[in-house]
């Protein structure tokens, strides 16, 4: 019988820090970025963290990119296939205080490290259609060489992620070509939130959204999708029949995933599952509890849209990474003591 165990857990980052997202070098080392200041609502810039010991302890070693005048920052890392680029993307946010999600713009930033993560370059605006965005993953590095900047679009309230767009480059990201867009609910009832993406094998990719009906934000179940061409041409966004938020992908072989995703309504908790799909749908065949906040929550009446409600969740932004020990290594964002930080967890998965 397929089986998860969690092995340990621990905080990598106690400072009003969310929105984490870690890779590990050719040399063993494990960085992870995260967002420093106001939490979940991102109110300073980018820093890093480095584990030399298989994210059992942690040593912050500095800013990838500051937050500069008012413009905030929450950029997600990920690994060039031949491991010798680092990526972080994410938004430069220039929203006003007190504006909600949705409002005010944003860019698409790059930075790159090509020493190991010691040191990174500049930001660059990776370019995309449009001036807000919701970004929630880092780029995809391909074994092709080509990279995938992903965004979902927000143009006005009533159309808070209609698309989710990706820009591609074969030049390591130093120029950008006309996005592909991977979901887009062809009847224009759903919208995508919270992207994430995973390259299966050489050619096929799948992603995730978290999705809602448009009018009114409300929850509908997640969505996927799959591109056999590097990312090109996608088929249209279906259901993965779990009712989640945030959910995030591991492929673990053939039409094997490992996959986590927040529960925010009735208990309360970051999910694993382990699952295998087909084109039309996923079958699980494994659940358990990664992240459990020993707490329950309902929908409440009356809102006006779901937006209103983003500003109380307290964890969140689960993502994973294939360690070189066949573990896996995953990362969220919680509010535990009052305090916003990241965890880390190490997870062994038997199938």
């Amino acid at each position: 019988m397929p089986s998860i165990e969690i092995l340990s857990s621990g905080r990598i980052d106690e400072r009003e820090s969310a929105f984490p997202q870690a890779v590990q070098l050719p040399n063993g080392d494990i960085l992870c970025s995260f967002n420093v200041g106001g939490g979940a609502h991102t109110t300073g810039g980018s820093d890093w963290a480095r584990s030399l010991d298989g994210g059992e302890t942690w040593a912050v070693e500095g800013t990838i990119l500051p937050k500069e005048g008012t413009a905030t920052n929450a950029l997600k890392l990920s690994i060039s296939s031949d491991g010798r680029t680092i990526y972080a993307y994410g938004p430069r946010n220039h929203r006003r205080e007190g504006q909600r999600f949705g409002e005010g713009h944003n860019e698409p930033i790059l930075c790159k490290s090509e020493d190991n993560g010691k040191t990174w370059s500049k930001p660059v605006v990776v370019s995309l259609p449009g001036d807000r965005f919701e970004i929630s993953h880092g780029v995809l590095p391909l074994h092709s060489g080509r990279i995938l900047a992903p965004a979902a679009t927000l143009e006005s309230e009533k159309t808070l992620g209609k698309q989710v767009l990706l820009g591609i480059s074969d030049n390591n990201g130093d120029t950008w070509e006309k996005p592909s867009v991977a979901f887009e609910d062809p009847n224009g009832v759903h919208g995508y939130f919270e992207q994430k993406f995973e390259e299966i094998r050489p050619g096929l990719i799948i992603g995730t959204c978290w999705t809602h009906i448009m009018e009114g934000v409300v929850d509908v179940e997640d969505h996927f999708v799959l591109s056999r061409d590097d990312g090109l041409t996608w088929s249209e966004p279906k259901s993965t029949g779990v009712m989640g938020q945030t959910m995030t992908t591991l492929s673990l072989g053939k039409d094997r995933l490992f996959v986590m995703y927040n529960r925010r309504y009735g208990q309360q908790g970051i999910v694993m599952l382990l699952v295998t799909f087909t084109e039309d749908g996923w079958t699980v065949h494994h659940e358990g509890m990664m992240y459990d906040p020993n707490s329950a929550r309902n929908r409440p009446q009356g809102l006006e849209t779901g937006v209103d409600e983003f500003a109380g969740f307290e964890f969140g932004f689960p993502t994973a990474i294939h360690l070189n020990d066949n573990t896996i290594l995953a990362t969220n964002w919680s509010k535990e003591n009052g305090k916003f930080g990241v965890r880390w967890t190490k997870i062994q998965v038997i199938w």
